[in-house]
């Protein structure tokens, strides 16, 4: 056996086993909450059984693959048991993705290290567990809702959010669309192309999260948009074409979300449509929204101000910045009217901008920490915050299994 052949086993044999942990776990988080047992395992997830049935459940959801996944199963298994698979399925596919650019952005395959590749692995696994800070003397500890009960999720948010199945649905699908329009945001106003392989798997990509959840779309669709107007207006509109030859990719997306938030909301009158207002649905969950921010970000927070004091900022840092401050603005500043105002269903975006500001932040930080690109002091902290969320976030997933709220 060639040792490039070994390598790549090596580094398959050492993926798969943590998967499979993950996908057993995953799967009894899933079940436990479709079942409810006597209403323990509070998630979203009933109203998606119902509408995998074609019942009324009085909500819209023009999003079907969730839906769609769970029908397969139907007719070899319950309801409850379909759907439980279906997003497992779904959010099984999450670690392979992340494997796949975790494995680039590390170059396993052209340095053929296998100690890269089972770096790159407990990486991506990590990732899938990290939660928001919150103090210490938390862990280990629950109460119920009384007097004292500890707040750990609620108005502060996670990358991790157990509890949605369609935000897991949606996840394998925007992490690609991600990372594709980081790449293109670096090469598009010098290739003057109107087709190009990552322009096409973007917006395949981009539709199939859209069918999924639409939560990562929009605040991409914002990002995108403030970052290639100001390209073209900074470029004194010299790049025109490259403009359109980018943008025409984003409409098919566009029509699916027009009909998305045509059923969705229905403007016109004081309890429907999205609405304008600082902190109107956020502040319904928290009142120190700054503090929310730093328990949800101190780890991106470290590793931005590390990669400033060494004056690099790496193209997918800053993107997972931009995209992050595009989300925050969604949550700060939209609400919908109504009986969903309580929801906070902007949260989903803000959500995500948590997720990829880990994600990048920890894909630079390694590929630092593996070339000794800063001083020890600088890594032995960024690690530390990292592992503070860590910790928090499997005792988190915890409580999940045990079946307490996930606020």
């Amino acid at each position: 056996m060639n040792t490039g052949k070994k390598i790549l086993y090596i580094n398959l044999f050492f993926f798969l086993l943590p998967l499979a942990a993950y996908l057993a776990a995953t799967l009894l988080l899933f079940h436990r909450q479709t079942v409810g047992y006597g209403g323990l395992y509070p998630s979203d997830i009933g109203p998606y059984i119902a509408e995998m049935l074609g019942e009324d459940t009085g909500y819209d959801f023009p999003y079907p693959i969730l839906f769609l996944t769970g029908r397969l199963f139907l007719p070899l298994t319950s309801p409850e048991h379909a759907m439980a698979l279906a997003v497992t399925l779904l959010n099984g596919m999450t670690p392979l993705v992340l494997k796949f650019y975790f494995d680039r952005i590390l170059h396993v395959r052209d340095t053929g290290n296998a100690r890269r590749g089972i770096i790159s692995t407990l990486l991506v696994f990590s990732l899938l567990f990290v939660s928001m800070l919150y103090p210490f003397t938390y862990l280990g500890h629950y109460h119920d809702h009384q007097e004292g009960f500890l707040y750990r999720y609620l108005g502060v948010f996670t990358p991790n959010p157990y509890h949605n199945a369609t935000y897991l649905a949606a996840r394998p699908f925007s992490i690609p669309a991600f990372f594709l329009f980081a790449d293109i945001l670096a090469f598009y106003e010098g290739e003057d192309k109107w087709i190009h392989p990552k322009y096409l798997c973007f917006s395949l990509f981009l539709l199939l999260s859209t069918l999924a959840k639409p939560s990562f779309t929009l605040v991409l669709v914002v990002t995108a948009g403030i970052i290639m107007v100001w390209r073209l207006a900074a470029g004194k509109f010299r790049k025109t074409k490259a403009f359109f030859q980018v943008g025409i990719w984003f409409l098919p997306t566009f029509l699916v979300l027009l009909y998305q938030f045509g059923n969705v909301f229905h403007p016109g009158g004081a309890d429907s449509g999205v609405g304008f207002g600082f902190l109107t649905a956020w502040s319904t969950v928290t009142d120190n929204v700054p503090m929310a921010i730093l328990r949800g970000m101190a780890f991106p927070m470290v590793v931005l101000l590390f990669s400033l004091l060494q004056r690099r900022l790496p193209g997918l840092l800053k993107f997972s910045w931009q995209f992050f401050f595009a989300a925050l603005l969604t949550l700060l500043l939209l609400y919908e009217k109504g009986y969903r105002l309580p929801h906070v269903n902007f949260a989903w975006g803000y959500m995500y901008g948590l997720f990829f500001a880990c994600t990048a932040g920890l894909a630079i930080l390694a590929r630092n920490t593996l070339r000794r690109r800063q001083p020890v002091w600088q890594l032995v902290i960024q690690w530390t915050v990292y592992a503070l969320h860590l910790v928090c976030g499997l005792d988190y997933f915890r409580i999940l299994l045990r079946g307490w709220l996930f606020h």
